[in-house]
């Protein structure tokens, strides 16, 4: 079973998700936006055997802790979305991810899913019934697209593709509070299910 924590991060309250297989110990921290103190002492009590570092785009809001994470967990795997490797500037991917990658966490799987339109490389990663969704799908908001690289209709079409998905799945953004994939395509105003 995979379990998680959401540490807010940064000047713009980044979310850092801090993954555990429960079954293994492994560790992952998604969109490491910062690695501060706050960070450490969540992956300390986690059980420390951080493994991967998964971010959903290239913005620095969401990596620019990655080094400062790879140098504390030296076998910590940077992962992003091949696209977004050059927007990447003090960091190095360990992985580059397409759609329908696996990774392999302990015993979990985080799927990706190519999300583009908020930049060019954006993914999301899903988890049994867990959706990080990074600046993609908010609560009852989406991605800006008006960034470099940003595309509203790209942008539109990777938010029904993830509507699309079946079933319901708790959605764990990148900024603000967490949803549902079943709330979103019925009240997310920016971008309807139909």
């Amino acid at each position: 079973m995979l379990t998680y924590q959401c540490v807010p991060v940064g000047p713009l309250e980044s979310n850092c998700y801090i993954l555990k297989d429960d079954a293994t110990g492994a560790l992952a921290l998604v969109d490491c936006g910062v690695f501060n103190q706050h960070v450490r002492e969540a992956i300390a009590e986690a059980g420390g055997d951080l493994r991967y570092v998964p971010l959903t785009h290239g913005h620095f809001d969401h990596v620019r802790g990655a080094v400062a994470a790879k140098e504390a967990y030296p076998s910590a795997t940077i992962c992003i979305g091949a696209t977004d490797e050059a927007m990447l500037r003090h960091e190095k991917a360990d992985m580059l991810l397409q759609d329908g990658d696996v990774i392999e966490l302990g015993e979990s799987r985080l799927r990706v899913i190519a999300t583009p339109g908020h930049t060019p490389g954006g993914v999301c990663y899903l988890s049994g019934d867990l959706l990080f969704t990074g600046d993609t799908l908010f609560h009852e908001n989406v991605g800006r697209a008006d960034l470099p690289g940003g595309d509203w209709s790209i942008l539109c079409a990777s938010i029904k593709s993830l509507y699309a998905l079946k079933g319901d799945y708790k959605v764990l953004p990148g900024h603000g509070p967490s949803s549902t994939l079943a709330h979103e395509r019925e009240k997310n105003p920016f971008v309807r299910a139909n």
